[in-house]
């Protein structure tokens, strides 16, 4: 699960920046943007970060998670769209040869603060 990992090193980040001063306040809630293709739960991900957050500067904080969906660009037909499947293929034309642009994000977006 390498969720837990990941939470961690939200937690780790975050509390870097309180302790430089670039986050001031009681941390309330986490804006994330995950894409797809990380393959992350985001049921676990805020179950571990529950876990992991437990007794440091953001316990109590909760995440907010929004999904982003993968976006390609095909190299055979040029064609930008929204593909579902697990493996990247044009929905145009069904080539193989597309370039991810989106989907792979795992970004802390904004941080709400009491």
């Amino acid at each position: 699960m390498h969720e837990a990992s990941i939470a961690l090193n939200i937690v780790d980040e975050l509390t870097d920046r309180m302790a430089s001063g670039q986050v001031e306040g009681k941390v309330r809630k986490v804006f994330l943007r995950v894409g797809r293709m990380t393959a992350v739960v985001p049921s676990n991900l805020v179950f571990m970060f529950g876990v992991v957050s437990k007794d440091t500067p953001l316990e109590g904080a909760t995440l907010e998670i929004e999904d982003v969906p993968i976006r390609c660009r095909c190299g055979k037909c040029g064609a930008e769209s929204q593909i579902d499947g697990p493996f990247p293929e044009c929905p145009v034309c069904s080539s193989t040869s597309v370039e991810i642009l989106a989907g792979r994000d795992l970004v802390i977006d904004a941080v709400e603060v009491e």
